[in-house]
């Protein structure tokens, strides 16, 4: 097993959804990259949110808001 898929099942396991925001199942299902997998934002944790599948398609298809509320992150800084 790959170190990413280690560390996703391992923080997913320890977390309730983190952004509660759309039809929210509580019940994380999906790693959200605050800003994005490329290099070592794969693996940064501090960079993570534990999402459920609902809110983590709001967050995608709402990126303005979604920075706003603090789920996204600038990806150039």
């Amino acid at each position: 097993m790959n170190e990413y898929k280690k560390l996703r099942i391992k923080f997913l396991s320890e977390k309730m959804c983190q952004a509660k925001i759309y039809n929210c199942s509580l019940r994380p299902t999906d790693v959200h990259h605050m800003k994005g997998r490329i290099g070592d934002n794969l693996l940064d944790t501090s960079n993570w949110l534990a999402v459920c599948r609902s809110c983590h398609n709001w967050i995608e298809n709402n990126p303005e808001e979604s920075k706003e509320l603090g789920f996204s992150k600038n990806r150039l800084l």
